[in-house]
């Protein structure tokens, strides 16, 4: 049975981000079922850790997935630029993968250039 600091831990070894099941949280919380109070304390002590998770609601499947990340951090922004509609988020993502990326059109082209000839 894994701790809050385990837990926290494990995150910021995998990069500050890290996909645990709903059974972990759980018995780092001490419960034996996740009913919605169990579920808000451990959200609540995730937020106090710096953590966020996705979903946002935590299910209430001990076998269901959640995504947790560190807050402040490059991925935990990214993960909040992606979650918060907007359009200063829209440009913010726009800005941080445009140009940036490989252009597979265009490699595309050269490789039917070149078998072409």
């Amino acid at each position: 049975m894994a701790t809050w600091d385990e837990i926290k831990d494990k995150v910021e070894k995998n990069g500050d981000v890290k996909t645990v099941t709903m059974e972990e949280l759980r018995d780092a919380h001490g419960a034996l079922k996740l009913g919605v109070h169990v579920r808000t304390a451990i959200s609540s002590k995730l937020a106090g850790m710096g953590l966020g998770h996705i979903p946002e609601v935590l299910p209430s499947y001990q076998h269901e997935l959640v995504r947790l990340y560190k807050k402040g951090t490059p991925v935990g922004e990214l993960i909040a630029t992606v979650l918060t509609p907007g359009e200063q988020n829209d440009s913010k993502l726009t800005e941080q993968f445009a140009g940036d990326g490989v252009d597979y059109a265009a490699i595309i082209q050269q490789i039917r250039e070149l078998v072409g000839e």
